[in-house]
């Protein structure tokens, strides 16, 4: 059973100065990879954050690193990457590896905007205006997340790195017959997404500090 962000044996080294999705795009050396690649990439440079197990937090603001922060609960305002595994009842398919803007959080679950459900030109109109302040997302992409289906730690995405981190293919659909998840194409979840795109939910962006 995978155990998320926490799991990862560190056997990469990096450059300081590189961060974290910098590092990802560097190890391609400009070659075509799997989706499970990018996964497992970005899983490895995760793991070089060191954990302050009373908080379940690493802060990583030392000069010349970036800002992304291993964290156990997310926050309002926060960009998230987590592994996930869902309740399937009614749900069709989901994202085992979302990547989720989060609008409200509770101790028990949180509610967000996976940006996955949108392809990579609708992300980087939607990631602009949250940059400025802006909720202009459709209500497809939202979603609640409970907390105990959250395998392991989250990843808080330093604004920074939201440009890079929305364009990595990471997204994994899937759906379950049973108790066996089988692949969901991610072209299928953006056209479901670009029928009902002008039905958005619209806000100012509001952000909580931890």
């Amino acid at each position: 059973m995978a155990q998320g962000f926490k799991s990862i044996q560190r056997n990469k080294t990096y450059t300081k100065n590189d961060t974290l999705f910098q590092r990802v795009s560097n190890l391609t050396n400009g070659e075509k990879k799997t989706l499970s690649w990018y996964r497992t990439a970005v899983k490895q440079a995760a793991s070089t954050y060191k954990k302050d197990m009373s908080k379940f937090v690493r802060d990583e603001r030392a000069e010349n690193q970036d800002a992304n922060e291993l964290r156990r609960y997310p926050k309002q305002g926060h960009l998230m990457m987590f592994e996930y595994k869902a309740k399937m009842k009614h749900l069709p398919y989901y994202d085992r590896f979302p990547l989720v803007y989060v609008i409200k959080a509770s101790p028990t679950e949180f509610m967000g905007a996976n940006l996955h459900y949108m392809n990579p030109k609708k992300r980087i109109l939607a990631t602009k205006k949250l940059m400025e302040g802006r909720i202009d997302i459709p209500k497809p992409c939202f979603h609640k997340y409970l907390q105990n289906h959250v395998d392991g730690l989250l990843l808080d995405i330093s604004i920074d790195e939201w440009d890079t981190a929305i364009l990595l293919p990471t997204e994994d659909f899937v759906k379950n017959i049973g108790s066996t998840a089988f692949p969901y194409d991610k072209e299928l979840v953006w056209e479901e997404t670009n029928e009902s795109y002008y039905d958005k939910i619209k806000g100012r962006r509001v952000v909580h500090s931890y």
